[in-house]
């Protein structure tokens, strides 16, 4: 699988609709590849549907909502009825629910609501989607991770429930690449941060920028897998 080529690859996609996703999917088309994309939001979803009809790859949306206890396997069966099988899991759907400076400032529930999409979304949906992704082509799961999450970020302030979350995240990526080792490549993705409703305008990246580093972890091979990457390059976790 090279960056550029991905010519009928089978890719599931979450939180494609907007952000760095959508960037994700208008790349993941262009070089060929065949995306179900997810999302909660119909009509978003269904304006990047017609926005990528006719490129070299397709795209068919999905809305799901990832915190809902019977969308992996739902997710799981439209895989199985579109392909049979899976090559990648782009893991990507996050949430930052709280911006306070301090965790006690935080609203009540916001660390359980932010792990339900953060952590225990893509823990569900790889469990759900072994069967598919044993049988794919050069097999890889990209959890979408962050800067925020890495050891030097969690000691940072503000924005403690993603930052735990994100810690949390990198910790799933690990446990699942070594127990998935030799069947299936698994890795964490740092888009950077970027100009989005997650980032906010301040951010000094963009959502290009961040597809041009998914692409870079795409094009790796098979059998890199328990690592973080941002921008084509390897970082600490």
């Amino acid at each position: 699988m090279t960056s550029t080529d991905l010519t009928g690859r089978r890719v599931l996609l979450t939180g494609a609709s907007r952000g760095v996703g959508r960037a994700v999917a208008r790349r993941l088309v262009a070089a060929g590849a065949d995306v179900l994309g997810t999302a909660r939001d119909e009509q978003l979803l269904d304006e990047l549907a017609r926005e990528l009809t006719g490129g070299p790859g397709t795209f068919v949306p999905v809305v799901a909502d990832l915190t809902d206890p019977a969308t992996p396997a739902r997710l799981a069966g439209v895989v199985d009825q579109r392909w049979g099988a899976l090559d990648v899991l782009f893991s990507n759907a996050g949430v930052m629910l709280a911006r306070d400076e301090r965790f006690e400032d935080e609203p009540a529930g916001t660390l359980e609501e932010t792990l339900a999409v953060n952590l225990v979304a893509p823990h569900r949906l790889v469990i759900a989607l072994l069967p598919a992704l044993r049988g794919g082509k050069e097999p890889r799961v990209v959890h979408v991770g962050s800067g925020a999450g890495t050891i030097d970020g969690i000691a940072e302030p503000g924005i403690a429930s993603y930052r735990v979350s994100k810690f949390a995240l990198n910790g799933l990526v690990l446990v699942q690449a070594a127990q998935l080792h030799g069947e299936i490549a698994v890795n964490a993705f740092d888009p950077g941060w970027v100009r989005t409703g997650l980032g906010g305008d301040e951010a000094p990246g963009t959502v290009e920028e961040s597809a041009d580093g998914a692409m870079a972890l795409l094009g790796e091979p098979a059998s890199v897998t328990g690592r973080f990457f941002k921008d084509g390059a390897e970082i600490p976790f």
